[in-house]
């Protein structure tokens, strides 16, 4: 299977997106600096993370409905 063929498949994607919610919280926990920029840049992590793993797990829902309804037709 390619690369390009793995994003269609729902359970990789609900994979991406649980994986990339475990960085963001695991970050934003763990990553803790003193200097301001840092904890900028930390916040910035944090929330790219949470984007991409909400557009992962709604794609896959979306996959996953998808594929009800053909196999129902």
């Amino acid at each position: 299977m390619t690369f390009r063929n793995r994003f269609k498949d729902r359970n990789t994607l609900m994979s991406i997106g649980m994986l990339c919610l475990l960085f963001s919280n695991l970050a934003h926990w763990f990553l803790h600096l003193t200097a301001h920029f840092g904890q900028s840049m930390v916040d910035g992590m944090f929330g790219a993370l949470i984007g991409i793993s909400i557009a992962c797990n709604l794609l896959s829902l979306r996959r996953t409905d998808r594929q009800c309804r053909r196999a129902e037709a």
